[in-house]
């Protein structure tokens, strides 16, 4: 009976704290259903259903829409190929060059400011616009400023690249863009991370005897381990959200082979009007995803285990 009142005494404690804590939490409960919980519901639902947007009809066909997406053609199989391969190539370029500029810039002692300015100007500026500034810049003719210098101006080339209506340099102009735009968000976010580190540190490895190098490796990079698994996390969550530079620069073209997945999901959502198959790609994206989330999670805390943090 002890027990059993004791276990009622909690119970009706932490009730309390619940009811005490709801009129602050509630808007917040009511947000988060209204405009998160409920929309992924219901994605789950139109994936699994053949759904008529005009009539609002929702007829449940089970996993056809995963098997048209997965087998039917090759275009999602290139999309998919296509997001991974703007992760591997832009993601460690941005790491590597925002910790190398953020070091640069943190060890400067006059004009940090102008700096920070300058690297974060592509990150503020839409995304429509460098679109636009990088599709002149790969224009497939004379007046593409790429195909200019190299054909009219230095002659390293006999004639004009066609560059966004390949498959190789059509990928690698969204690829240079995105390393472009982001390095700037990662460079200030590391600038931060690199600023938190105590003085005292770099100071005591100098009076014993390190160099630069040692320095950068054992207390900066260590340093900023956290904050490089954080970037590193959101730029290839970006990467998985690749969409407006694609439908600027390529829409896809040639035959897809320049696809991402989001580009992919718009293309049958609203050319097609294929909703259910829509559903399906948003799906299997916020999956793999929530994958790589999780083992670079556990890769990390695996360092960190042998490191003995």
């Amino acid at each position: 009976m002890n027990s059993m009142s004791l276990r009622k005494k909690r119970f009706h404690k932490g009730l309390r704290g619940w009811l005490s804590a709801l009129p602050f939490i509630l808007p917040g409960l009511i947000l988060v259903t209204v405009f998160i919980i409920y929309p992924m519901l219901f994605t789950i639902r139109i994936s699994l259903s053949d759904y008529r947007i005009v009539t609002g009809d929702i007829t449940y066909i089970g996993l056809t829409n995963f098997k048209n997406v997965l087998f039917e053609t090759k275009e999602f199989w290139y999309a998919y190929r296509n997001n991974f391969l703007y992760a591997i190539v832009t993601v460690p370029l941005i790491i590597f060059g925002g910790l190398l500029f953020s070091y640069l810039v943190n060890n400067l002692k006059h004009g940090q400011s102008i700096f920070k300015v300058g690297f974060y100007l592509p990150v503020i500026t839409s995304w429509v616009i460098v679109s636009l500034v990088f599709k002149y810049m790969f224009g497939n003719s004379n007046t593409g400023m790429l195909n200019y210098l190299l054909v009219d101006v230095f002659h390293i080339l006999d004639d004009y690249v066609p560059w966004l209506y390949r498959e190789w340099t059509g990928n690698g102009a969204i690829w240079v863009m995105g390393i472009w735009k982001n390095m700037g968000w990662a460079m200030l976010i590391f600038l931060a991370a690199l600023q938190s580190i105590p003085k005292d540190l770099y100071e005591s490895a100098s009076i014993d005897g390190a160099g630069i190098w040692a320095k950068f490796r054992y207390i900066t990079i260590s340093a900023v381990k956290p904050t490089i698994y954080f970037v590193m996390v959101n730029m290839i969550i970006g990467s998985f959200n690749v969409f407006i530079q694609v439908m600027l620069l390529t829409s896809g073209n040639p035959n897809g082979t320049t696809s991402v997945l989001q580009y992919l999901l718009y293309n049958r959502a609203f050319s097609k009007f294929e909703f259910g198959e829509a559903s399906a790609i948003g799906l299997i994206s916020a999956v793999t995803i929530i994958l790589l989330t999780v083992l670079l999670n556990k890769i990390f805390l695996l360092d960190e285990k042998e490191s003995g943090v």
